[in-house]
């Protein structure tokens, strides 16, 4: 009756706001195209959150412009060296609408994090994937919650065509970062190949919600600056990779050809394909230095298959890993995206929880059905959609839905149920046209863009 209840509160809600259903091109993005035209579209869309984090960037970078520019000379020269060149046009697309330096913006992006080119600190994350035998009905589910500096969040689906001299052109996805990035946190893409970067779980901090870390991080030494920080690595293997074999392949060559960097710290990725297959591998800038295909969560003497964190997050009110060994062989998206196990480490940490998503792959038609549960920020409520669409709501991809989730917080369990409740009973009927072979990239885009509205509408 309750979660009648909800999927009714959640129906009026959307019948009351459906005039503000994104209707026209100034509410939507489609973010499909050669790289400069999806370039000028991202500087066009976010041109004022790009000038504040380039400027405030600079503004502590007095004296160092030759160093910034030399950064970004090695970013171009490595980007065209693995066939990405149109990283640096779709780059140069957006300093340009913005009004900026192209090479201290190219030194800005690929470097602002961790101080790679200068400036930025590391902080931790929490990723994990629940696959079979612990899920219900086989489901394939993906998480990463960014835990860090505060920063205006985006989430959008993207699609660069037309890319010359290669014989696969990158693959669609879904990626999550800050607006004046191009890079990504997280990411899935077309083929059902999910994953995410962060700090290896040994060098986060085992106590983040009841007390400082009083253990000595183990440091990259000497630290590495040349090469790509781990929010391109994600962004490379999202468009160029099917599956976590090739996920695999590309960090190995990654690290023997020196392209890995991140300064003092390595890097730790999580991914997990449409087959169900999980990857653990970690770097430390210059080689691999962990390895396991589907690991399992130890717990309690207990061996857990189709459950790995790659951070332990526990605290007075417990941890994720109880909440999902309770439900083993019975585990839903639900419960994975709920404040028991996704929204556990951003509702007990709000300055750093960012953003997170919650990804079901479709085994079946990855493409058209995975869905993507797209939290800004992290302790928020999620706003479901597929894969198959390719209009992004602009209020999801210029910060407006993190900002006002932000600054006008409201959670409800029971609210969210009729989210999910909504999804479900979409989810099902679209499943059906699927298989018919019909296109429904157009109702898909419809509830995106509605999915976004109701939120927006909860927070008020």
């Amino acid at each position: 009756m309750k979660r009648l209840l909800a999927w009714g509160l959640v129906a009026l809600f959307l019948i009351g706001s459906a005039g503000a259903t994104p209707s026209s091109a100034s509410d939507i993005l489609v973010l499909e195209g050669s790289a400069a035209e999806v370039g000028k579209l991202w500087g066009e869309t976010n041109r004022e959150s790009i000038l504040k984090a380039f400027n405030a960037f600079l503004s502590r970078a007095d004296g160092k412009e030759e160093q910034l520019r030399s950064f970004a000379k090695l970013s171009i020269d490595l980007s065209q060296k693995i066939g990405c060149s149109y990283w640096i046009d779709e780059l140069n697309a957006i300093a340009d609408t913005a009004g900026i330096d192209r090479e201290l913006y190219i030194a800005f992006t690929f470097g602002r994090y961790r101080d790679l080119a200068l400036l930025y600190k590391g902080v931790g994350c929490t990723t994990f994937a629940v696959t079979p035998p612990a899920t219900k009905n086989g489901r394939i589910i993906f998480h990463k919650t960014r835990e860090t500096a505060p920063d205006l969040q985006s989430g959008y689906l993207k699609r660069i065509t037309g890319v010359q001299g290669t014989d696969r052109q990158p693959y669609k996805f879904f990626g999550e970062m800050g607006t004046a990035d191009t890079g990504i946190s997280f990411f899935v893409n077309e083929k059902g190949l999910a994953g995410g970067a962060d700090v290896p779980s040994q060098w986060q901090n085992r106590e983040c919600y009841v007390g400082s870390y009083k253990g000595t991080l183990p440091f990259v030494t000497p630290p590495k600056y040349d090469g790509f920080m781990n929010h391109y690595v994600p962004r490379y293997i999202a468009e160029h990779c099917r599956d976590v074999d090739e996920a695999k392949e590309t960090l190995h060559s990654f690290a023997e050809k020196g392209y890995l960097a991140s300064g003092k710290w390595g890097t730790n990725y999580l991914f997990v394909d449409a087959r169900g297959k999980i990857l653990q591998i970690a770097d430390d800038c210059y080689k691999i230095i962990e390895e396991q295909m589907d690991p399992a969560l130890e717990k309690d003497g207990k061996s857990w298959k189709g459950i790995y964190f790659t951070v332990h997050r526990e605290n007075d009110y417990g941890s994720p890993e109880d909440a999902l060994v309770s439900a083993y062989g019975k585990i839903t998206v639900e419960l994975v995206n709920s404040p028991r196990a996704a929204k556990h480490p951003a509702m007990w940490n709000f300055p750093r929880a960012q953003s997170s998503a919650t990804i079901v792959i479709d085994p079946e038609f990855p493409e058209t059905l995975t869905t993507i549960f797209v939290t800004l920020p992290a302790y928020s409520y999620s706003i479901p959609f597929f894969m198959g669409a390719n209009a992004t709501p602009k209020a999801l991809a210029d910060g407006t839905v993190y900002s006002v989730q932000k600054d006008s917080y409201r959670y409800s369990e029971f609210y969210e149920a009729g989210i999910n409740d909504l999804w479900r009973a979409f989810a099902y009927d679209i499943r059906e046209r699927v298989k018919k072979g019909e296109d429904v990239t157009k109702d898909l885009n419809g509830f995106f863009g509605q999915m976004v509205d109701q939120v927006l509408t909860m927070n008020k």
